[in-house]
């Protein structure tokens, strides 16, 4: 056994300590555990909702996001910080388990020894490259939260106990490693064993001790062992009340989170009888959104990705979740009282302010909703109360009695078609066709995005497509009802669009508004309403590549336009929701223009500012999201910029007025490959 290499179970550290071990121990588990139990209870306060539903699914999803952490590597600095903490930290933790069962399962129960001969050497190696990656990781996490101090990883907002958390924990995991590697060191400096060079780490560091002679080793081994393991018995005690919870709470809240398509709400289910409209108190919210709140590991990588945050909007996601994790907690002091969610907590303005483009919801490594949690609040707001900003008020009033937000007569449905060399079919008269062209209530009446309308009857027109329009029975999709918190009115249209749709048949819905492409397509199942839904992008991509659809030779007026390139603007409900980016690239290189990539583009994309209602919402802000974009859009030195989405083309259509880059072309790219039609 002498020649063998083998680890030494508790070597120096009389029974007495260890007994006194065992006890602190099973002392600092059990008030982690109390502290762990308290949160659990918290959770179970709130609405019933599946949690344990498809079971392979949701391990499959917490090995993917929870221990592989996919979304983490998103950004390289940070995935390198964390990533080196988290592994190296499981791998210390399973080898301290491992050295565990070695002595006092094997060695004392089986006179055996688990970590011997090669199993040792490879077992020392790893555990001192993991202490290397975990301080490696500290040190990145500390110069940039302290040197660094970029906006979103801010604590003094968090007051003297929130910014102390983050304090603690990274001191405390930095002195546990330190304390662990010296005590390896000097066992080492007295043992002199013939493997000690596997100790990557500490055998260096024992070279540097050998000289203080062995009572000096065997009393300062065993004073910092003591202290050592009373700092890992600190850690556990303390974890339910510091920043480190996340380790339990985010694979809780990626296990437990719902499935369902990013696209579609949760419906109020039972809306006429509903007990309760919207969300005003957090036990309100579904249990498993309460797991998110806690799940928070306050990376600040929502805030970053916020555009109305960027905008200087009360908006912060990350400080949203933050205040709904402390409306959650008991007071302090016990005996006050949190003040109320909606105008207390959570301001009005703040709920007001997003604008849904799910970007928060993409970049967030644990998965938690923040979307949901501000529409069901916004649901409290326009359903109990009644409290709604005063033009988006006006908007939902007259979808509500003209059945679009114009306000315009049903009878006007068709203007736009006049014009055109050819009639456009209406489906009340030919009953059938392959595909039911919805055009939307902005395609309908908005004079800038009739153009685009036609321009899309032309592509159908020369394909030879068999379509045909609803004209005065389309009415709107309910997709800004719904995402202002009207729920009732949202599923009023949704009823009445779905008893429409089913009198005729078609093969698809042809869509030229992504919102109106999400609702039909997402959320019109929750009411019985399946259908194949095709963006215009993907529809006339697919036209084009059947050859039904033929663009003419680059014109020699356009050869300077090509040469400054065409820059794309992805719709948040076209690209983060439904996965739609090729599509739109695909049109845009047939035409012949070259294309200019922003830096913030496909699922980074910056919102335009006018989703979740917003476009119908004033903005008197001297920073707007829109402006925001566009100076994103100009900074490629594109010429043109192609958008799918009348939203996207009003709202940077306003910006380049207002920020005076009227000589930036913005159209739809459908547009572009209308105009380059073979015979136009």
């Amino acid at each position: 056994m002498e020649t063998l290499p083998y680890r030494v179970g508790w070597w120096n550290i009389p029974v007495s300590l260890r007994v006194v071990f065992f006890a602190v121990m099973a002392v600092a588990v059990a008030v982690m555990a109390y502290g762990i139990v308290q949160r659990v209870k918290l959770w179970r306060r709130g609405q019933p909702q599946a949690g344990f539903d498809r079971l392979g699914a949701r391990v499959a999803r917490t090995l993917r996001y929870g221990v592989a952490q996919v979304r983490v590597l998103r950004e390289r600095y940070p995935a390198f910080l964390h990533l080196g903490i988290f592994w190296g930290m499981a791998l210390l933790f399973l080898g301290t388990v491992l050295a565990s069962l070695d002595t006092d399962v094997f060695e004392l129960i089986f006179d055996a020894k688990l970590l011997k001969g090669d199993l040792y050497l490879v077992y020392k190696v790893v555990l001192d490259l993991a202490a290397l990656f975990v301080l490696a990781g500290l040190g990145l996490a500390i110069y940039r939260r302290y040197v660094v101090k970029p906006e979103r990883l801010r604590v003094e907002e968090l007051g003297v106990f929130g910014a102390w958390r983050f304090h603690l924990t990274l001191s405390l995991l930095a002195f546990i490693v330190l304390s662990g590697l010296l005590v390896e060191s000097l066992r080492l400096a007295a043992t002199r064993p013939a493997w000690a060079p596997f100790s990557i780490v500490g055998y260096p560091l024992s070279l540097l001790l050998v000289g203080l002679g062995e009572p000096v080793l065997l009393g300062l081994h065993r004073s910092l062992w003591i202290v050592h393991f009373i700092a890992v018995a600190g850690l556990f005690a303390v974890l339910p009340w510091t920043n480190l919870l996340h380790v339990v709470t985010s694979p809780a809240n990626i296990f437990f989170a719902p499935f369902k398509l990013r696209g579609a709400l949760m419906p109020i289910p039972n809306l006429e009888q509903a007990e309760t409209l919207g969300v005003s108190k957090v036990a309100e919210f579904p249990w498993p959104r309460l797991v998110n709140v806690d799940a928070c590991t306050e990376c600040g990588r929502c805030q970053d990705v916020c555009p109305a945050h960027s905008a200087k909007k009360p908006l912060s996601p990350k400080r949203l979740v933050l205040d709904l994790r402390a409306a959650m907690s008991p007071p302090r002091p016990a005996t006050a009282a949190h003040p109320p969610l909606i105008g207390g907590v959570i301001q009005h303005d703040t709920l007001w302010a997003c604008t849904t483009c799910y970007a928060c919801v993409q970049e967030c490594p644990v998965l938690i909703e923040q979307v949901d949690d501000i529409v069901d609040m916004r649901r409290y707001l326009a359903l109990a109360e009644g409290n709604l900003p005063a033009s988006l008020a006006t908007t939902l009033t007259n979808i509500e009695r003209a059945g679009n937000p114009w306000k315009q007569s049903r009878r006007k449905r068709t203007a736009w078609t006049q014009g055109l060399d050819f009639e456009v079919p209406l489906m009340a008269n030919v009953g059938e066709a392959d595909v039911l062209w919805w055009v939307g209530c902005a395609g309908a009446y908005d004079p800038r995005n009739q153009k685009v309308t036609r321009a899309v009857a032309n592509i159908l027109h020369a394909a030879g497509v068999n379509f045909a329009i609803l004209g005065e029975e389309e009415q709107c999709t309910g997709d800004a009802a719904r995402r202002s918190g009207n729920e009732y009115l949202f599923q009023t249209l949704a009823q009445a669009n779905l008893e429409i749709l089913n009198r005729y048949k078609f093969k698809l819905i042809l869509t030229q508004c992504p919102h109106c492409f999400n609702t039909l397509l997402n959320e019109y199942p929750q009411f019985g309403g399946r259908y194949q839904v095709m963006s215009h992008t993907t529809y006339i991509e697919a036209l084009l590549a059947e050859g039904q659809v033929k663009v003419k030779a680059e014109a020699k007026a356009e050869v300077e336009v090509k040469a400054k390139g065409v820059t794309f603007h992805d719709p948040c409900y076209l690209g983060r929701y439904n996965d739609e980016y090729e599509a739109p690239r695909y049109l845009v290189r047939a035409t012949g223009r070259s294309l200019v990539e922003m830096q913030r583009a496909r699922d980074r994309a910056m919102c335009c500012g006018g989703g979740g209602a917003r476009v119908w919402m004033e903005d008197e802000g001297e920073t707007r999201v829109n402006y925001s974009r566009l100076a994103q859009i100009v900074a490629t030195g594109a010429s043109e910029v192609g958008v799918a989405c009348p939203f996207c083309l009003l709202m940077l259509e306003d910006a380049r007025g207002a920020q005076g880059a009227e000589q930036l072309v913005i159209r739809d790219v459908a547009e572009m490959v209308a105009e380059r039609m073979a015979g136009k």
